[in-house]
């Protein structure tokens, strides 16, 4: 790695350790600022639509997993 390299590395945590708190303070402004009920009704017509193409499972696959574990552990 060049001395250029490692410059342009320092100077991009530099950069990232001054955004962190401004970008944090947006993220926690924008959740307190969330109304939730009109975030549900926004991604209820998709929600739908996804469990259209996409029902829901019949299991977690829980059980199956534990299935191959218990083969594994018998070996």
């Amino acid at each position: 790695m060049t001395d250029e390299e490692r410059e342009q590395i320092r100077l991009r945590v530099a950069a990232w350790k001054k955004a962190a708190p401004v970008l944090e303070r947006l993220r926690r402004e924008a959740i307190r600022n969330t109304k939730t009920e009109e975030a549900i009704a926004m991604f209820s017509s998709a929600f739908r639509a996804a469990l259209k193409s996409l029902p829901p499972r019949r299991t977690s696959g829980l059980i199956e997993q534990q299935a191959i574990f218990r083969k594994l552990y018998k070996r």
